[in-house]
Formats: structure tokens, C-alpha cells, sequence
């Protein structure tokens, strides 16, 4: 429903659909606001926690909100095969998700020197105030590419994800990284710490994941803890510290998704659009 909110049901030719810069609703108020210090996301959630459904729904308020979108599929899952057949571009062998984040660094680089290094430039100007799409990279099971690259392209992919992170607000550019589990080594600081909106899902997470996902202890939490499938925890920069989340319902079956994509792009929404 939130999907497809406020398109007609009957596509009568009169009906284009803009660009909308509204934040994209999770839980209460809960919100992903991805023109605030809050951009980037920072998921965790172990297998069989409603990660990859969660992803689907961010993704199809991407599509719906008329933005660009992205997809590393570390793991050559349903998800990566979903948003392929919708037309995203999918990366999944580290030759391709090196290519793919270089592409989309030369994108931040060409609109900071577009709108923003000129001596006239608006010092207050964001890519909402300029009108522009913004770009949205899923990044699913980060930890996997890497476990996958040798050394060189590891730190080739570190080293482009971070000038994401660390400039990529002002341009419209947001990173959503996904894993099964964090510990302090994993990925560097550089990126982690620019992911404002930290989510974690599940029922079986430990507490150094819950820690360094959060910030908080497991016996920081008022009562017990309630992480299941598609449930668990948020912090954003806008929430009054940990909040208990559940993540929106969508169709289990890819057809299904798919299908209520095609529902859209016939009542005046072409998924094809903003990519």
C-alpha cells in the first residue's frame, strides 16, 4: 500500500509522477530521511530475519520516489535477480562492484564539479534544492564481497565506499550496507561511522553485533528483547535513542513483487524510470 500510495488506479494519460524528496516510512515514526545526516543505512541481520524483504521495500520506495537505483548482490541471491528483472543494475562479481562504485563515485565527482565547485555556487544548495535525482546503492552482504576480493581489490572497494559515505550527502548519493553480523574490525570506521540510520533485525544476534550495530547493550533495551523476523531495533539521528522497529509486510514471492511492480508501471509509474 505505501508503494503504491497516491498513484491512480486507472492510468487516464494525465498522470506523471515527479520526483518526491519525502522520507520513506518504516515503523512509527520511524522514518528513512535521505536528505538529512541520516542517508546513509547501516543494516544488519542474520539469515532468515526478513533482510532481503526489508531491502525489497526500500527499494521499491526508491523506484516509487523516482530516484536511481543500485544493487550489489554479493551473493548472487533472489534479491540481486528481482531488481534485475525490473531493469536495475545488479552487480555481483567483484570485477563488476568495483566497476559498478567507481561508476557512481565518477557520478559524485562530475556533479560536485557541476553545482558546487563554481566560485558562484550556492553554499546552502543540496540535491534536493537543485532538483536532482538522488542515487541509492544497496549494498547487500558487504562482508561477503569482501571475503571474496584479494587484497588489492578489497581495499580498492574500502577505498571507494568510503568517498561515498564521507561525500555523497550533499550530491543525493546514499548508501544502504547490509550484513549478517559487524565486529569492530570488519569495515573501516570511515564507513561505518557516516551510516546514521543503524537498523538490526532478528532474534539471534550477539551482543557485540547488537553493540556495534547500535551503540547500545542488549541490557540497555526497557524490557526484553523482541528481535524476530522482520523485527528489531533502529537508532537515527531524529529517534529518542534505540527503537524498537517492524519493518513494512511485502509479498513473499519475487513473482508477486514483481508483479505488483507491473501494477505500477501500467497505473502511470514506469519502473524503468530514475535508473
Amino acid at each position: 500500500m505505501l508503494i503504491g500510495k497516491g498513484i491512480p488506479n486507472e492510468y487516464k494519460g494525465d498522470y506523471k509522477p515527479d520526483v518526491s524528496y519525502e522520507p520513506i516510512p518504516i515503523y512509527d515514526n520511524i522514518i528513512w530521511n535521505y536528505n538529512s545526516e541520516a542517508l546513509h543505512i547501516l543494516l544488519i541481520a542474520p539469515s532468515g530475519a526478513g533482510k532481503s524483504q526489508f531491502l525489497r521495500y526500500l527499494g521499491g520506495m526508491v523506484l516509487r520516489r523516482q530516484h536511481m537505483l543500485h544493487v550489489i548482490d554479493a551473493k548472487n541471491s533472489d534479491l540481486g535477480r528481482l531488481f534485475r528483472h525490473i531493469g536495475v543494475g545488479v552487480a555481483v562479481e567483484t570485477d563488476e562492484i568495483i566497476k559498478m562504485l567507481t561508476k557512481i563515485v565518477n557520478e559524485m565527482n562530475e556533479r560536485y564539479s557541476k553545482y558546487f565547485a563554481a566560485d558562484n555556487a550556492d553554499i546552502d544548495a543540496n540535491f534536493t534544492s537543485l532538483g536532482l535525482k538522488g542515487e541509492i546503492l544497496i549494498f547487500d552482504e558487504v562482508l561477503a564481497a569482501l571475503g571474496e576480493a584479494d587484497k588489492k581489490q578489497k581495499a580498492e572497494i574500502e577505498r571507494l565506499l568510503g568517498q561515498l559515505a564521507l561525500k555523497g550527502r550533499a550530491v543525493g548519493i546514499s548508501l544502504v550496507i547490509t550484513a549478517q553480523k559487524l565486529n569492530a574490525t570488519d569495515l573501516p570506521k570511515s564507513i561505518t561511522e557516516q551510516c546514521q540510520t543503524r537498523i538490526i533485525l532478528g532474534a539471534v544476534v550477539s551482543d557485540e553485533t547488537f553493540h556495534q550495530a547500535t551503540g547500545y547493550y542488549k541490557k540497555d533495551i526497557a524490557g526484553a528483547y523482541k528481535g524476530g523476523v522482520g523485527k528489531g531495533y533502529a537508532i537515527t539521528p531524529k529517534s529518542d535513542g534505540l527503537a524498537y522497529i517492524e519493518t513494512p509486510q511485502m509479498p513473499e514471492k519475487t513473482s508477486d513483487y514483481i508483479m505488483l511492480f507491473k501494477e505500477l508501471r501500467d497505473r502511470g509509474t514506469p519502473y524503468g524510470e530514475g535508473r
